[in-house]
């Protein structure tokens, strides 16, 4: 059986072992695409942690072809200075470095490109909900021009390897089938015209060095690309020497869950796909998409559907996952839950590649420090438990108070369907409780409590309560908050249910009370006329048994139903089994005003002072505890 740390050869490309860090957007950058210090240390340790080669985050060919306004640029010659900053800082930390181009046709972001997206006919892009300009034959000439010039300047830049992007969505697999590509021209009527011109150029212009080639096994979506319609990318990377294939899954228009790997997605589908195109190409095939997982990668590599094992979010999550695995320290490893909440959403909302369980992501981790000092910490949920590691990092001496169970509302947010992946986050938390030394104690803090451990500094962390709504009528009806429900052992039967708020929490109690309670109709009702969209959003809108009404306030209710307003009219929604409260919660900052003043260094964090979510807890659990 193949192992997985194995040295490999790729063409002329020497390999320490079969882990290959996929290409991530970071969203550091800035609108002139050049790089910064965030970039370099991100790098840096995803380097340290011990994968054979580094796929950089893509790079769009040509301004036209940008997803967002902080990505990396490789359109102009001044690219090739900026980019070699990370090829030297990858390089001195032990890997090899790849760059991937790519052009994103329909799926560019105007706000990013500064103009209409452009693409082979003007199909929309679901996701973005943008439909493009057609491409006319000059600037497809262009385009595959700038693909040519893009692999030249990987080569001045340093890259050892460079990754040309023909799937995933973007603009070569947009040419290759009819329903993204109706044009009458020879770009039509020969649909891998196109896409034989840019391996033409790219390979002309990389003078030597190797070139893998990115697909999508799979697009998921009816008249998409499939396993068998990769065939002419898998024959042309073939003819032109290509050293290998990257598979991933879905595109960045159609199939968003798919293309980031959301938890949801079935596993059985993924290796299937994978196993197809394997079978449909003799040069070597790395995978990539919730393959953070030893029994998943010895699997892929003892069943012979993959040769190379690539790693996205979950290095977002642990950069070091490979060493840890290679030096048999499994049990020290932070596993992604898949939540997407500090990588896709943060890159999304341009604040930046994150993770809701590693703060340490471009930041170096915590050192000895010069005083050892007496943490108290009041409250075991996210905050307060990342204040109680971190602070222990440090050489600090750490008590923590939790009065019921470690994890807090992070126990929640493993209940809803397709959510049990976020128990390996919380439980690597709790895990790192006892690797530090931090004393727990499971008893309910006080003042008296706090003050007889002496301690140099209090934190805070005691989270947050629901907001019960006041309507009339409401101590009638069988209510209860979304936190009381999930938390509820009992059993809770019914046939109709109302949701009040449709956010996070709202939405997930929806689709728990369909999928695992057997409801047969569950109708949310949320103030806000437009709702942020999300994979749980799209979910319940697609399924009949889920009734989403914006705009609209709950007013009573009565004997007959309950009564809401909408566009300045009242209607009756009938009758309801059970209603949950998801209207928010709100600070339990009591503890805290009862001892702010009593204790030299009293700090508040997490929801107990601005609720939020996982990832501002421990984020705000770093920045506390690097002032000590």
């Amino acid at each position: 059986m193949a192992g997985m740390f194995d040295r490999v050869k790729l063409g002329d490309l020497e390999l320490k072992n079969r882990f290959i860090a996929a290409p991530v957007k970071t969203a550091y950058g800035n609108p002139n695409g050049e790089v910064n210090e965030k970039h370099l240390k991100f790098y840096e340790r995803v380097a340290k942690g011990g994968v054979s080669l580094i796929i950089t985050e893509p790079t769009a060919v040509l301004k036209s072809g940008r997803e967002h306004p902080k990505q990396l640029c490789i359109d102009e010659d001044r690219c090739v200075d900026e980019l070699k900053k990370i090829t030297d800082v990858i390089h001195k930390n032990g890997s090899l470095a790849c760059l991937n181009i790519t052009h994103a046709g329909r799926a560019a972001n105007p706000k990013a490109s500064g103009q209409p997206p452009l693409a082979p006919s003007p199909v929309m892009c679901p996701a973005t909900k943008q439909t493009p300009q057609e491409l006319t034959k000059d600037q497809i000439e262009e385009i595959i021009k700038a693909f040519g010039e893009a692999a030249r300047r990987a080569k001045e830049a340093g890259f050892d390897a460079i990754e040309l992007q023909a799937g995933m969505g973007y603009i070569i697999a947009q040419f290759l089938k009819e329903r993204t590509n109706k044009r009458s021209d020879e770009y039509g009527q020969d649909k891998t015209l196109f896409a034989r011109r840019v391996f033409e150029e790219v390979f002309s212009k990389a003078n030597g060095l190797p070139v893998m080639v990115r697909i999508s096994g799979n697009e998921f979506v009816e008249g998409g690309i499939t396993p068998e319609d990769n065939k002419p990318i898998l024959d042309l990377a073939k003819e032109f020497g290509a050293v290998a294939i990257h598979v991933g899954l879905g595109n960045a228009c159609d199939t968003p869950p798919w293309y980031y790997s959301a938890t949801f997605t079935p596993v059985e589908k993924q290796i299937e796909t994978f196993k197809a195109i394997k079978g449909l190409t003799d040069l070597p095939v790395i995978v990539d998409g919730r393959m953070a997982d030893k029994d998943k990668i010895e699997q892929a590599l003892s069943e012979g559907w993959a040769d190379l094992i690539g790693l996205g979010k979950s290095l977002a999550c642990d950069q070091f996952f490979v060493k840890k695995l290679q030096e048999g320290k499994e049990d020290e490893i932070y596993y992604c839950g898949g939540c997407l909440q500090g990588c896709l959403l943060k890159v999304k909302a341009g604040v930046g590649l994150g993770c809701i369980v590693n703060p340490f992501l471009y930041r170096d981790e915590f050192t000895k420090a010069d005083k050892s000092l007496k943490f108290v910490v009041v409250g075991g949920g996210p905050a307060g438990m990342a204040a109680s590691i971190y602070a222990a990092m440090k050489g600090h001496s750490v008590v923590l108070f939790e009065k019921k169970k470690l994890g807090g509302q992070f126990n929640l947010a493993v209940k809803p369907p397709f959510k049990d992946t976020m128990k390996r986050p919380l439980n690597s938390l709790i895990r790192d409780l006892d690797r530090y030394g931090v004393e727990v104690r499971y008893e309910e803090a006080n003042y008296e409590k706090i003050k007889s451990l002496n301690p140099d500094v209090v934190v805070v962390a005691t989270g947050a309560n629901s907001i019960v709504p006041k309507i009339e009528g409401i101590e009638n009806e069988n209510v209860m908050d979304a936190f009381s429900y999930f938390e509820n052992e009992g059993e809770i039967k019914g046939k109709r249910a109302l949701v009040l708020g449709v956010g996070l929490i709202g939405r997930e109690t929806m689709e728990d009370l369909l999928l695992k309670k057997g409801f047969e109709e569950v109708v949310g009702v949320d103030i806000l006329e437009e709702l942020p969209e999300d994979f749980t959003l799209a979910r319940l809108r697609s399924n009949p048994k889920a009734k989403i009404i914006t705009g609209a306030r709950l007013e009573r209710f009565t004997n007959d139903g309950a009564i809401i307003s909408k566009d300045g009219k009242e209607e009756n929604l009938g009758k309801f089994d059970l209603v949950i409260t998801s209207i928010g919660t709100k600070p339990n900052k009591s503890l805290y005003e009862e001892i702010k003043d009593k204790f030299d260094k009293v700090e508040i964090i997490g929801d107990a002072n601005k609720v939020a979510d996982i990832y501002e807890a421990t984020h705000q659990a770093y920045d506390l505890v690097a002032k000590y």
